[in-house]
């Protein structure tokens, strides 16, 4: 099988992780538009909930696999077949428990987790997708070790294509039918004679109808890479090979339990705060009253329209850039397998200048431009805008502390040190969860406080990563500060020219033209600093190309 190499790699990870967002921006627009604040209140909680599970069953298998089938090949004491043979059976099981997990514990999550019972349909509708995902994480991870990144590229493709339109078809048909046959979708939902029109009734059931899309999704994605993976290894050493993955794959996964940690932080303390807040001082709220939001359901919609609007846009930068520490970890195992400790500098350095230079005009750009590409993108919820813009502009900032951050756990994961990301995330949790406490108990703050504390626990993290992976990852920290300040400085320069130029521009223009026009002022006042203040070099691109 070629192997590609690690630019190679990552631009293939990276064109397909581009369409799968391009896929989930045209799924999430238009479901936050037929959802709503409210809604999407549901969604994101049935998704706080499954995280978590779904991250100590799912997210470390990838890694965990490539990296054991990496130094597999580079020492030979085991094939891939075997490894992939041991981990599907070993992980088959894991996920099968985790969906268990969920199912059996739907209702006090969302009783006593989310605060609002009216989520458990949409998280029962998620339950199989950690099965679904465990194994098609075994079959992406035996790929990636292979540095063969193509099978879970069109895998991600797949699984983005049928979310979008299972998604969106099954959440649009609910909505048709509660309009279209009210007295029987009352009657069906066991709805009649509560007090409530059947499209308020059927806003719970659209948002897990749209997450049934997702867990269709996941099996869709599945059935491609088994197809494309299928074929019997002998394993004759299974116990010394799962002790192997279950080495790698519990402090990974441990890492990836603490890293979601922050999206159920955010679950619990916002929603908690929101209800505290918004009954001791309900004047600070009654413009949303004139919305026709409740009181009671201030909180939802609040939380919904920050987690529907704000966070989805920031997690879009962060979710490509991650491609580049899937990509560089074979490599960087292989390294580490080897004795190289020049090699697996090399990979350190690359992949934390590959995720600077995407990030740090990214993430500034969406901060300065946050309520322009909100209206662009969600123009039928100005409600919800308004609510999430202040927001959107804090999350912004922290996008590029976040890839840096991501890359560099990837190379210390490959690096046998998968205990120091696990160390460095409870600390930033830590963080995380104190500042939400303060942050969103200030009325005038709220969702702009859990921004402003995910803004600090990742700068928090991304110092200790990076003075980690100096010590770990022979990352040559120095020549790395001084690149990145060179970046640091042409990002601010791109979003100061973005900002003015959507200032400049007339009033009354059409509100595509001016986000367009101000990206692209800033794109290339980004290109030019980047290249007179000698960022890009022949010496970097060769770095990246090895």
């Amino acid at each position: 099988m070629k192997k590609q190499g690690f630019l190679y790699g990552s631009a293939v990870l990276m064109v397909s992780a581009l369409i799968v967002k391009i896929m989930g921006a045209v799924f999430r627009i238009p479901l936050a538009n037929m959802l709503g604040g409210t809604g999407m209140g549901y969604f994101s909680a049935a998704y706080g909930i499954f995280m978590p599970v779904y991250a100590v069953s799912v997210t470390g298998l990838p890694s965990a696999a490539a990296k054991a089938v990496a130094a597999a090949e580079a020492s030979g004491r085991h094939s891939a077949g075997e490894i992939k043979s041991a981990a599907l059976r070993l992980f088959g099981a894991v996920g099968a428990a985790g969906t268990l997990i969920i199912i059996i514990g739907a209702y006090p999550l969302c009783r006593f987790v989310s605060g609002d019972i009216k989520a458990l349909p949409a998280v029962m509708a998620i339950a199989p997708s950690v099965l679904a995902g465990c194994l098609v994480s075994v079959y992406r991870g035996y790929f990636e070790g292979m540095r063969n990144m193509y099978p879970t590229a069109v895998s991600q493709v797949i699984e983005g294509f049928a979310k979008t339109i299972l998604g969106l078809v099954l959440c649009g048909g609910c909505i048709w039918f509660a309009k279209s046959y009210p007295e029987d979708f009352l009657r069906l939902t066991g709805c009649t004679g509560r007090g409530v029109t059947a499209e308020e009734a059927a806003v719970p059931y659209a948002a897990a109808a749209a997450v049934m899309g997702v867990t269709l999704s996941s099996f869709a994605g599945l059935i491609y890479i088994m197809i494309k993976g299928r074929g019997k290894a002998d394993v004759r050493r299974r116990r010394e090979i799962d002790r192997e993955l279950l080495r790698t794959a519990v402090p990974m996964a441990a890492g990836a339990l603490v890293i979601n940690l922050t999206s159920l932080i955010d679950l619990v303390t916002i929603m908690r705060s929101l209800k505290t807040v918004i009954a001791k001082t309900p004047w600070v709220f009654s413009h949303l009253l004139g919305s026709g939001i409740s009181y009671n359901d201030m909180p939802n919609f609040i939380y919904g329209s920050f987690t529907g609007l704000a966070v989805t846009l920031f997690n879009l930068i962060p979710s490509l850039t991650n491609m580049l520490g899937k990509s560089m970890l074979p490599a960087a195992s292989a390294a580490k397998a080897a004795g190289d400790d020049k090699r697996l500098g090399e990979c350190s350095a690359g992949v934390i200048f590959a995720a600077a230079v995407i990030s740090v005009p990214a993430g500034p750009g969406i901060s300065v431009l946050a309520e322009e590409i909100l209206t662009l993108l969600f123009s039928g919820r100005t409600v919800e805008i308004a609510v999430c813009a202040d927001a959107m502009r804090v999350l912004g900032l922290a996008v590029p502390f976040v890839c840096i951050s991501s890359a560099a756990f990837s190379v210390l994961q490959a690096a046998d040190r998968a205990d120091i990301p696990v160390k460095l995330m409870g600390i930033g949790a830590a963080v995380k969860l104190a500042g939400n406490l303060i942050l969103t108990s200030v009325p005038g703050l709220n969702v702009t406080g859990a921004a402003i504390a995910t803004l600090i626990c990742y700068i928090v993290i991304c110092v200790m990563s990076l003075w980690a992976l100096a010590s770990h990852g022979g990352l040559r920290l120095r020549r790395t500060m001084g690149i990145c300040a060179k970046i640091f400085a042409a990002g601010a320069l791109c979003a100061a020219g973005a900002f003015i130029t959507a200032k400049q521009l007339p009033a009354g223009s059409h509100i595509m033209i001016k986000t367009a026009v101000s990206c692209l002022t800033g794109a290339i006042i980004y290109i030019l600093s980047t290249y007179f203040s000698g960022v890009i070099t022949k010496s970097t691109l060769k770095m990246l190309i090895s």
